[in-house]
């Protein structure tokens, strides 16, 4: 019985289809390096098929030609081997085509990333600190070089402040000298009588030249031609108005002896002793108080 032996694969024509055929191995392989055996073994007749046309002379597995040609038994079929080192050499081929197995992509994850070691100049550190610490005090020291600043402006502008105010409250005109009397001219017993007499007393003679109540000697003295103010000076006659530290409605008059700050030392006759009979006493500037200024 005669059979026609045709070279090149047994299909019907038409039906061969060489992608068809390794999406099939690759989806019924079980293992990881089951589909890479068998997908690298179907790429191998892959490329034959696309080197040569279905119906070109190839050499075929039952024929002598395949002895003859030194290439050994063809594999009687497709499918995983048993060979260990088949598993890498799948891999490396299909990692050359963008293919990476789950076993590669699980070991690439458990590597990890190895962190920057920072390796710390100590030297350079130290020359940090020393330099921020020297920023420090200097900064410390002009700090309290302005406070040093403003607390001196603020004590010499207080002290002349003061100064100046104490000057102009108790600085005392010039005394002018008027007309003169040769004899005490008020009436006697009263706080008249005892100013003109302690005058006498100190500057040696009467001032004269006007006449009338207490209230109204600051007024006569001034046209008499001695200086009149409101500053309180000792070796005046001090001039109140009627209430004033007590005194009556025809006012009251006193002789100064010393005066500290506004406090003002005197003494009076016709007043806490009665007529003819002198008392000290100490009061407070104020309004309605006059002096007349002995020369």
């Amino acid at each position: 019985m005669n059979h026609d032996n045709n070279r090149g694969r047994h299909r019907a024509p038409g039906r061969h289809n060489p992608l068809n055929e390794l999406k099939l191995l690759a989806r019924e392989s079980a293992q990881p390096a089951m589909k890479g055996a068998a997908v690298v073994a179907a790429t191998g007749g892959l490329v034959a098929t696309f080197a040569n046309p279905a119906s070109a002379d190839t050499l075929s597995p039952n024929s002598g030609d395949v002895a003859a040609a030194g290439l050994g038994a063809a594999p009687a079929a497709v499918g995983p081997t048993d060979t260990p080192a088949a598993v890498p050499a799948a891999a490396t081929a299909l990692s050359k085509i963008g293919y990476a197995p789950a076993v590669q992509k699980a070991v690439a994850q458990r590597v990890a990333t190895p962190k920057p070691r920072v390796i710390e100049d100590v030297q350079v550190k130290a020359q940090r600190a020393a330099a921020k610490a020297a920023a420090e005090a200097a900064a410390a020291r002009k700090a309290a070089a302005q406070r040093a600043s403003r607390d001196l402006t603020r004590s010499t502008l207080t002290t002349s402040t003061s100064s100046t105010k104490s000057s102009s409250n108790y600085s005392v005109p010039s005394a002018s000298s008027g007309m003169r009397s040769s004899y005490n001219w008020a009436t006697d017993g009263q706080c008249t009588w005892g100013a003109l007499n302690k005058w006498y007393q100190s500057e040696g003679y009467y001032p004269g030249g006007w006449t009338g109540n207490a209230m109204v000697w600051d007024t006569g003295a001034a046209n008499a031609g001695y200086t009149v103010s409101g500053t309180p000076r000792s070796r005046s006659i001090l001039v109140m108005e009627p209430g004033v530290h007590g005194s009556s409605s025809v006012g009251h008059v006193a002789w100064v002896t010393s005066v500290d700050g506004d406090q003002v030392h005197i003494v009076e006759m016709n007043a806490l002793a009665g007529p003819y009979n002198y008392n000290t006493r100490t009061l407070t500037d104020g309004p309605g108080m006059r002096y007349i200024y002995a020369p």
